[in-house]
């Protein structure tokens, strides 16, 4: 991936959207709320950088070291958190995965193996903005997003979808081992006390 540059309703909601009722939630604002979740845990932002191609615009990152087992190298890992714009060349009701992937190339980069002495395993919680409106399927096609495959050192860990203007979210979350990566459900927390969930007829 090349880099440009860095910088320092056919169905029911729990809450029904109305239009223009108030002003939109600015990036600001989130990332208050996104901070609010992570420094307990330990996270520390760092900044994002910009891919031209395949074109990537990560917001933010926040990483927080942890360690799976006492193996010395392959035992310490990370958790990161990246805050994503969501790629004009994705649409997100297919794309998913291609998403995912593009993120996880550029962790890897960002982190690669042996900074700051590991090696091991890196797991993803991503936030994606997004302009498309947020319907009840994204839950669904989000979670077969983060369905067991091939072993690699970036593992998802956690999607979770906002349409800052809609003031909604779709989500889909993954269990860790003994809690060693609480960033997925920490932020889900924190969210859904600010973003309403579409969810079907079928839930209510």
């Amino acid at each position: 991936m090349a880099v440009e540059s860095h910088r320092p309703l056919s169905y029911a909601t729990r809450d029904v959207y109305v239009q223009g009722r108030g002003t939109a939630m600015i990036e600001d604002d989130l990332y208050a709320i996104v901070e609010s979740a992570l420094k307990p845990v330990g996270s520390v932002e760092e900044e994002g950088e910009e891919f031209r191609e395949p074109p990537l615009d990560v917001l933010r990152y926040y990483r927080r070291p942890t360690r799976l087992h006492w193996l010395p190298w392959v035992g310490r890992a990370w958790s990161v958190v990246a805050v994503v714009r969501q790629p004009i060349d994705v649409g997100l009701k297919d794309g998913y995965p291609k998403l995912l992937d593009r993120v996880a190339r550029a962790v890897h980069s960002r982190f690669p193996p042996g900074r700051d002495g590991r090696w091991g395993t890196i797991g993803l919680t991503m936030i994606v903005l997004t302009p498309e409106p947020i319907g009840h399927e994204d839950d669904t096609l989000m979670q077969k997003t983060l369905a067991p495959a091939s072993r690699k050192r970036v593992v998802p860990l956690g999607l979770l979808r906002l349409n800052l203007g809609q003031e909604a979210m779709a989500m889909a979350l993954t269990t860790s081992p003994e809690g060693l990566f609480p960033e997925p459900v920490a932020l889900a927390d924190a969210l859904t006390t600010k973003f309403r969930r579409f969810v079907s007829l079928m839930e209510i």
